[in-house]
């Protein structure tokens, strides 16, 4: 997915730097690096409402107004703060939009396994599958539909029905990679009394005081 329909100012950036991204972000602007397509790399700002509102969304491309020229961009890397808040840089590269990308999309798995029904637990591989699609083609996700799986299956990376014009990136994410399965329930195991801890007060009433004595004083009398 590509967020052609809204177009990102960027303003240049007079200088680099911690500092100078610091003052920027300071200002409510977020650095950026575009690069790539044989052209020089271009430091600049845009709003950082503007470019959070757009990386909150499934688009990785986007266009960009640079000096008053519309590029669409590919995000590459998005850098946040050390809670994974607030976003502190973002690299992007040009492209043309009908040549093919490696990107990972989002995976959706739809329904509810039959395995579930059964105390199957849901194992998560991978919540994303690496392909190589055009890039103005790129699918908001992927969807996987689970409902048949029983417990004990394995979706691997190869059998994943995928959009038309979308193909396995099979260097990052070979066939037989597990993406998604259903394991069986853990058991729990029943806890048994240790060694020595069976004893008089766990047949019954504690044995009385004195008892040892009774044949004793019979023998006395």
């Amino acid at each position: 997915m590509s967020t052609e329909d809204t177009v990102l100012k960027t303003e240049a950036r007079t200088s680099v730097g911690s500092l100078a991204s610091r003052k920027a972000r300071r200002e409510g602007r977020i650095p950026v690096n575009i690069f790539g397509h044989g052209k020089p790399n271009y430091s600049a700002t845009i709003d950082a409402h503007d470019l959070e509102l757009a990386l909150a969304t499934t688009a990785q491309v986007f266009s960009l107004d640079v000096e008053g020229a519309v590029e669409s961009c590919l995000v590459k890397e998005v850098q946040y703060d050390t809670f994974g808040q607030d976003v502190l840089h973002v690299d992007m590269s040009r492209i043309d939009l009908t040549e093919d990308v490696d990107v990972t999309v989002a995976l959706a798995f739809r329904g509810n396994a039959a395995g579930e029904s059964d105390g199957g637990m849901r194992v998560i591989h991978h919540p994303a599958l690496a392909v190589h699609c055009p890039a103005g083609s790129i699918p908001e996700s992927i969807e996987v539909n689970i409902e048949a799986m029983e417990i004990g299956q394995i979706i691997h990376a190869g059998e994943i029905e995928l959009p038309k014009g979308v193909k396995l990136d099979k260097v990052h994410m070979p066939e037989d990679e597990p993406v998604f399965g259903i394991a069986a329930p853990k058991k729990v195991e029943e806890e048994t009394p240790a060694e020595g801890e069976e004893g008089d007060e766990a047949d019954g009433e504690p044995k009385a005081e004195g008892d040892k004595d009774d044949a004793g004083d019979k023998g006395d009398g």
